[in-house]
């Protein structure tokens, strides 16, 4: 079979989608992490499973815990747990005078002016909080598989373009072999397709290691071996605006801290309490025993200062949150510009390189047709081929990376998949 026939052979398969369902083939180095693509599964229920998996989601668990217990004390009738006491006083041993006390009370906890509403209002911040933060969280989710499963489909067209490379210069290498032998070509020249071939070979490895890797990145994410078949997203006409996932969930936190605030300062420096109980006591034994009922109102008073460093604590909590969202907010602004402009750039590239690729294989194909004709050396052909090749290969990146950055954007902006 002549050059020009491998040649136009490997460029018409190389047109073709290299799906990663299809079974595995052989490998250069005997390690070999499978993925398989499941045309059943969604990208949005990827992310969704790997929710379900991921460490941050045992948070979700402990928000709704929390908010439920906040809830619960502020729909409380007192303001926390009742005392109950007994109090017992008799004469000195060896006394004969048989004189006693005994004092039953019990004491209650009651809420200060406004703390009740106070603690409702934070029990209701946090519960609101929750949802917010689950979606924060699933955005977080979103972001690390759009970015493993790209990484994953580039690492797979190289492999893909590399093992093609490999197998056209390995027929190229057993065709100047016949040449050879035949006398119409050098033996140098055989030595320097063979020494193509070798490198093409640790290119290959390279590549196929790099593949590996890549996927086992996206089984240690998703604690699976499947992914979707379709992984493309339209780009969205969404801009940042408040009700990116991050920034309610922050605006949510910051709420919540308020509130937290707020419950402090009712609070006070203690609690209010109420007390009632019963006296029974007799002054001697000649005596008839004496009954009475107690009331006592306990109010703290004059601890504004000694409550000053937890209402303070609390207000730093609050402000660190306002410069938290602030942070959060230029960060944000920063990715959405800089993934606008990566698109911009990318189109660009593509418009370039896809004419780049026309040029390639109208190249290669004059080339190999010089060579045949022993107008060009072997040198000459493979200088050409490989500048070819990559033509090709990096007008195919460039779409891969155009779709890229296109989920990179809608990441940006705050849209799930």
């Amino acid at each position: 079979m002549s050059v020009k026939l491998f040649v136009l052979l490997f460029l018409f398969i190389g047109m073709i989608a290299f799906p990663m369902a299809r079974a595995e083939q052989e490998h250069l180095v005997g390690h070999v992490d499978v993925i398989n693509v499941d045309p059943q599964l969604s990208l949005a229920d990827l992310v969704k499973q790997t929710l379900a998996k991921y460490p941050d989601h045992q948070l979700i668990a402990a928000m709704h815990q929390e908010g439920d217990a906040l809830q619960e004390r502020g729909s409380r009738w007192f303001a926390g747990a009742s005392t109950a006491s007994i109090y017992y006083k008799d004469d000195f041993a060896g006394s004969a005078t048989g004189a006693y006390e005994v004092d039953v009370g019990v004491t209650v906890p009651v809420w200060n002016w406004g703390q009740r509403e106070a603690g409702l209002q934070l029990a209701d911040q946090t519960q609101q909080s929750i949802s917010h933060q689950e979606q924060a969280i699933k955005l977080k989710v979103a972001g690390l598989v759009r970015k493993v499963l790209w990484e994953l489909k580039l690492e797979e067209w190289r492999y893909h373009m590399a093992k093609k490379t490999y197998h056209l210069t390995k027929q190229l290498t057993k065709t100047v072999g016949r040449r050879v032998e035949l006398g119409d070509l050098p033996k140098t020249d055989f030595l320097l397709a063979q020494s193509e071939l070798l490198q093409n070979k640790t290119a290959l490895m390279q590549a196929e290691a790099k593949l590996m890797h890549a996927r086992k990145r996206f089984h240690f994410l998703t604690q699976d071996t499947k992914m979707p078949a379709e992984i493309n997203e339209k780009q969205s006409t969404v801009e940042l605006a408040a009700s990116h996932p991050g920034l309610m969930a922050i605006d949510a936190t910051i709420a919540a801290k308020k509130a937290k605030m707020e419950w402090i300062k009712a609070k006070g420096s203690g609690q209010t309490t109420i007390g009632m109980g019963g006296v029974t006591e007799r002054p001697s034994r000649s005596e008839s025993s004496v009954n009475s009922i107690t009331f006592a109102v306990s109010i703290p008073f004059g601890g504004r200062a000694y409550n000053a460093p937890a209402i303070a604590t609390s207000n730093k909590a609050y402000v660190a949150a306002q410069v938290k969202k602030a942070h959060l907010y230029r960060g944000l602004l920063k990715q959405v510009h800089e993934a606008e402009h990566a698109l911009e750039v990318e189109r660009a590239i593509l418009a370039n390189s896809q004419q780049m690729q026309a040029n390639a294989y109208e190249h290669l194909q004059m080339a190999n047709l010089s060579f045949e004709a022993g107008e060009i050396n072997l040198m000459d052909f493979l200088r050409i081929q490989k500048r070819s090749l990559q033509a090709i290969k990096n007008a195919e990146e460039s779409a891969i990376k155009l779709q890229r950055d296109i989920a990179l954007y809608n990441q940006a902006v705050g849209v799930m998949p």
